[in-house]
């Protein structure tokens, strides 16, 4: 089973980790653990164990938190956590991913090849990717995270909280968290390789990668190395994309290399250092183009993050802590335009993110309430983001260097009424939290965002739980301050004057562009009936409206814009001179004047200026469903089934005088419904797995008669054998065969509004259609 979705108590996780549990069994653990009421908080102050979705040791998640183990992942035939997120119903796999080609959008444009989770499909920018609880530097323009960047070797297990958790962890969780949960306390090296092709051509693949650990009396320490290189995927490999000029990438060739650290030492008696720092380097080509004029795309990226942290007993069952993060991601582009006659021009430039963070915090019990100890966890904090552009293409300069600075504070309160120290007829668990940051932004305003969650159980076995809360996300500084276009056209073709009359056209970033803002309420259940060991089903259903996206208002022609009384609050019929005067002084070219008269403001009927805005607004609304079982059917034998489905309705309205337009479930957004099952049997050393990927209906209305792409399914099979076996999950010598889309599904083609456009949805299907792989483990 690839993932498990666990209500708020799953596997032991957090910034600092002092148990691993079984991935079978973890629930069973943390259930008996976060119900012991007293019990649980006199033994706490021997402990760190924090729940992503709190910072709380010891505290609950009242949520869902979907976990995808190491070992399931490789039991799959995934070699990075990448592939591993983009299987979730949950995630969207369009934005910035490999194998996302053009014609989709500008927020799915594939700048360098990166792997970012994109829940609800809310954007990368709306999920927020953690490391040990720590802050990563984002990746290229888009605020994202490249989650790819960190070695699967080096990962104990992914958790994911999809839901709105501003109030415990800042900007960029709006569509949620993705914690990634590094190995600790390994002992001795583990190896491991992989080759395998797409049997339709292009994609041969090659992974190794290597894990050492070791532990001492205070502490202990792992590093991971990963490397993967894979041929590109071309048109003329696929005959779906023939109208493509054959060597046109549609998957890129990808070289990395990945390294990651993780030690701890206890310095004294109730004092411990930490350390957590990773290394990247990748490099990818791809091409596109037509046949007078081929581009070739060869980007380089190398990141680091380094984050020390301190954890301090200072009696009574409270733990404070300082942690900081320093960590840069750096593009550097790369491009060639070849035309079918003449000389190729050069263009380069870069992206370079930097994050420096500082922060300090402290929890611990606060009085006895009749179900354990009510909790209280408060810190504080600064972070820096910055971002430095460049770009030289043959024809213009393009550059800025900017800054952001916030200063934040939290408080998060845990209060046990009801557990079972002190159950009662109807009531089994009653559990309340709350938790409030403020963050003051150099550049932005200052946010306040709360959230409240309840958990009831009536009996045993059966969890009803919900909350509210309301989040948010900066802007990112590339919408801010990438540059601006001001040109003017004549009025009389767009049907607004005549004569002399023009219109002034403004598109790009805007500095004046602040956060957006969300407000989400969850309900759900989940039950695990001791008469059947080892079910879980759950359901959680979910709203987010989320309000003031930026976005460039004007997406369509003109024309239709200026007529459309939809548009009348985004349009200025009568600007001023100053207004148009200051806007052109701050355009990149300056006046870009396309009329045959010289500029003169008086004769400007209509301002439209299309760049970034606050305006749009979206209400997403869906189903998160799971139905999960394994166990034991024999002295060396276990089997299991994992069932996750997500339902998704997702609406966007640019201003209230415009209609909602419709986006889950038509081209390049998520599908309404999607589905991964999953089958595992084992007996001795022998291991089988299967899943199936259901992706639901999707309609394409860019044209007059919309065209539906049916649904898909496919299928993937995993075996595994022991040679020799190992300890616990580390393997022995193991050999595994895995075969993704056994049936070569083959994605739908659609039209084309450009020569270059990628001829089928390349955000929701993948071109790499039937891939066969061989690996090889062993623990040394």
């Amino acid at each position: 089973m690839l993932f498990s979705s666990r209500a708020a108590g799953a596997l032991l996780a957090g910034s600092a980790l002092i148990a691993i549990a079984s991935p079978l069994h973890a629930q069973d653990q943390v259930e008996d653990s976060a119900q012991s009421g007293q019990a649980e908080a006199n033994a706490e102050e021997a402990n760190t164990i924090v729940v992503t979705g709190t910072r709380i040791r010891g505290a609950r998640v009242i949520g869902d938190v979907t976990t995808l183990d190491r070992e399931e992942i490789v039991e799959a035939g995934l070699i990075d956590l990448g592939e591993a997120v983009r299987v979730l119903p949950q995630n969207f796999s369009g934005g910035q991913n490999p194998g996302v080609g053009s014609g989709a959008g500008l927020i799915n444009q594939n700048i360098n090849s990166a792997s970012s989770a994109n829940l609800r499909g809310l954007g990368p920018d709306a999920t927020l990717t953690l490391l040990n609880g720590h802050r990563l530097p984002y990746n290229a323009a888009f605020q994202a995270v490249d989650i790819s960047a960190i070695p699967l070797a080096a990962v104990d297990r992914i958790e994911v909280v999809p839901d709105g958790a501003s109030a415990l962890y800042g900007s960029d969780a709006v569509g949620g968290v993705v914690n990634v949960i590094l190995r600790r306390d390994f002992e001795g090296v583990t190896t491991s390789a992989q080759i395998g092709a797409s049997t339709d051509g292009g994609n041969f693949r090659q992974q190794f990668d290597i894990v050492g650990g070791t532990t001492w009396d205070n502490g202990g320490a792992i590093i991971a190395y990963d490397f993967a290189n894979n041929s590109a995927i071309e048109a003329r490999q696929r005959d779906y994309t023939s109208s493509l000029i054959d060597e046109t990438t549609l998957y890129p060739e990808i070289q990395r290399h990945a390294v990651t650290l993780s030690a701890h030492h206890d310095l004294a008696p109730g004092i411990e250092a930490s350390v957590d720092a990773v290394y990247s380097n990748r490099r990818s080509q791809r091409v596109s183009g037509s046949q007078t004029l081929q581009t070739r795309r060869a980007p380089e990226v190398e990141g680091f993050a380094i984050a020390p942290s301190f954890r301090f007993d200072v009696g009574g069952g409270w733990q404070a802590r300082i942690e900081g993060v320093y960590g840069r991601d750096r593009t550097l582009l790369d491009a060639r335009f070849i035309p079918a006659e003449g000389s190729a021009t050069d263009s380069d430039g870069r992206f370079l993110n930097e994050l420096t963070s500082i922060e300090a915090g402290i929890d611990g019990p606060l009085f006895a309430l009749p179900g354990g100890d009510a909790r209280l966890a408060v810190g504080g904090g600064i972070r820096n983001n910055r971002l430095d552009y460049a770009l030289d293409d043959g024809f213009f300069d393009a550059a800025f260097d900017v800054e952001r600075e916030v200063r934040f504070g939290y408080a998060e309160l845990f209060l046990p009424f009801v557990s079972s120290a002190n159950e009662i007829a109807g009531i089994s668990q009653l559990t309340l939290s709350a938790a409030v940051r403020y963050e003051d932004y150099s550049d932005l305003d200052e946010l306040a965002t709360p959230r409240i969650a309840l958990i009831y159980a009536p009996v045993d076995g059966f969890t009803l739980r919900g909350s509210w809360s309301r989040s948010f996300k900066a802007p990112t500084l590339f919408q801010q301050f990438t540059f601006y276009e001001a040109i003017l056209l004549p009025a009389a073709p767009f049907g607004a004057g005549g004569g002399d009359d023009t219109i002034l056209f403004t598109a790009g970033g805007n500095p004046e562009v602040g956060p957006e803002r969300a407000q989400s309420w969850t309900a759900g259940f989940e039950i695990q009936p001791d008469a059947i060991p080892g079910l879980t089903v759950s359901a959680t259903w979910f709203d987010i409206d989320y309000t003031d996206r930026v976005v460039s208002p004007v997406s369509g022609g003109l024309a239709s814009a200026i007529g459309n009384p939809g548009f009348a609050s985004l349009i200025d019929f009568s600007p001023e001179a100053d207004t148009l005067d200051a806007l052109i002084a701050g355009a990149q070219f300056g006046l870009e004047n396309f009329t045959a008269s010289p500029y003169d403001p008086a004769n400007v009927a209509v301002l439209i200026d299309n760049r970034n805005r606050n305006v749009a607004a979206w209400q997403v609304e869906g189903i998160d469903a799971r139905i999960a079982w394994s166990g034991d059917v024999g002295a060396d034998s276990s089997m299991g089934f994992d069932l996750s489905a997500s339902w998704l309705d997702s609406q966007q309205r640019v201003t209230t005088d415009l209609p909602d337009v419709q986006l889950a479930g038509t081209l390049f957004n998520p599908p309404e419904f999607r589905m991964r099952g999953t089958a595992r049997f084992a007996a001795g050393p022998f291991t089988a797995n299967a899943a199936v990927n259901y992706i639901g209906e999707l309609t394409d209305r860019r044209f007059g008669a919309e065209q539906r792409l049916s649904p898909t399914a496919t299928v993937d099979l995993g075996i595994r054998y022991d040679i020799f076996p190992g300890e616990g999950r580390e393997p022995g010598l193991e050999i595994s065969l895995t075969v993704q889309n056994v049936f070569n599904d083959e994605p739908d083609p659609i039209g084309q509004r450009g020569p270059t456009d990628t001829p089928y949805d390349s955000t929701n299907y993948s071109p790499i259609g039937r891939f066969v792989a061989i690996g090889l483990r062993r623990h040394w």
